[in-house]
């Protein structure tokens, strides 16, 4: 089908303007990133404010206790983590000699077959100011994130009290309220039980994770299975990224058939949550093909940071539910696995 002269000129301002708009948000990513946090966190934590109410609990009471424990939730996480990144900081330059000896042993057993290999300028950039920078670098990060928190939970906080305000809002601004409000409760009740199972799911993992590596007698445990808990919420990478940490302490710790058993227990654990349990609870209700969460995880990460690759999912979703109910519904279904989005609304 030829494009019409007007038809090209159109499509090039379309494409012009969606590059513009996506510099823009990239730009301002250090500001849209903890504000789309915060409206996916409001946006669990509301039907929990509301059956408070239905308990007949005034919402700005219920707003107070459930932030309250939220505050106290995340002030045990970020504890927890930080106490295990401070110890771990504090034994990481007495991990060089082990590692040397490592080497050694393995370029010893290299040359009684005849293998002549030289580790030598491996090991040289591995030295322990090295490791000591790279974990500060790490560490440096997690505290730049964590200094959003303050901003978030105040931004959640008043998005909790605009809540009973909005559907009237909605209903005055949309063009066609009755069918966009309902995309909209579809869109909110999908995201609210996949981040739910999906948090439930994280939280096996990362105890999993934790009790393999306390049975094993690995130090830094707690800390493994905090990254595993996290990290699991990205998709796809997620686990796989997780599992580097705790083969990497154990082999520094123990020996390589510990680092390999300990390998092959987080494919165990990645393997029956991942994709026996996981499947089967959240449904294929995603209505996302692998690839597309795949491609969502990498567009998201490089357009809002990390902040984005833990929301690519829900975000992704939010697009494909928003081309549905438009004129794009050929785009949806390119989005699409082959199933709708409302399965994920199943028990």
């Amino acid at each position: 089908m030829t494009l019409t002269h007007s038809q090209s000129t159109q499509a090039l301002l379309t494409i012009a303007a969606v590059v513009v708009i996506l510099a823009g948000i990239r730009l301002s990513s250090d500001i849209i990133s903890p504000l789309l946090l915060a409206y996916f966190i409001s946006m669990m934590l509301n039907p929990v404010i509301s059956g408070l109410e239905r308990l007949y609990l005034p919402r700005a009471l219920g707003v107070l206790l459930v932030i309250s424990l939220l505050v106290l939730l995340c002030a045990s996480l970020m504890g927890m983590a930080g106490h295990a990144a401070q110890e771990f900081s504090r034994v990481l330059p007495g991990y060089r000699q082990d590692l040397l000896e490592m080497i050694t042993r393995f370029q010893g057993s290299l040359l009684k077959r005849g293998i002549t290999v030289d580790f030598s300028t491996l090991f040289n950039t591995l030295d322990t100011q090295w490791l000591f920078n790279l974990a500060t670098s790490l560490f440096s990060r997690m505290s730049s994130v964590t200094s959003y928190v303050v901003v978030i939970l105040l931004t959640v906080v008043f998005m909790l009290f605009e809540v009973p305000l909005l559907q009237g809002k909605l209903q005055r601004a949309l063009p066609d309220p009755e069918r966009q409000l309902l995309d909209v409760e579809r869109f909110v009740s999908s995201v609210n039980r996949y981040v739910v199972l999906k948090s439930i799911l994280s939280a096996i993992t990362g105890l999993s994770v934790a009790v393999m590596l306390q049975m094993k007698g690995v130090q830094f445990y707690v800390l493994a299975g905090l990254v595993a808990f996290f990290l699991n919420f990205i998709p796809n990478i997620g686990s796989i990224i997780a599992a580097i940490p705790g083969i990497l302490i154990t082999l520094l710790q123990q020996s390589p058939g510990d680092a390999a058993l300990v390998a092959a227990g987080y494919v165990a654990i990645n393997m029956v949550i991942g994709n026996l349990v996981e499947p089967r609870v959240l449904g294929k209700g995603l209505g996302l093909s692998s690839l597309v969460v795949f491609l969502s995880l990498v567009f998201w990460g490089w357009l809002l940071g990390p902040i984005g690759m833990l929301l690519s999912v829900p975000l992704t979703m939010c697009i494909k539910i928003l081309l549905e109910s438009s004129h794009h519904n050929g785009l949806a279904q390119l989005l699409g696995a082959g199933d709708d989005i409302s399965n994920l609304q199943e028990a």
